[in-house]
């Protein structure tokens, strides 16, 4: 599982789950990670505002951190 976490406003990949903040945890696997990400459901679940480039950014970051 791969954390995301809600810090101050903003979405960040937590591969080590130590950053404070609302977190909600995704599939690892890599037909998960690759599907798009979808900006309402991170919203509700984070509790806070997500938009398309937060979510593109964070595909992008899942992308380069496991080299696909």
């Amino acid at each position: 599982m791969i954390r995301l976490a809600s810090v101050e406003g903003e979405v960040k990949l937590d591969l080590e789950a130590r950053l404070d903040g609302r977190g909600i945890y995704i599939c690892s696997s890599k037909g998960c990670r690759l599907t798009e990400l979808d900006a309402g459901k991170l919203s509700y679940s984070l509790k806070t505002t997500v938009t398309k480039d937060n979510t593109a950014s964070i595909t992008e970051q899942l992308r380069t951190s496991f080299k696909e």
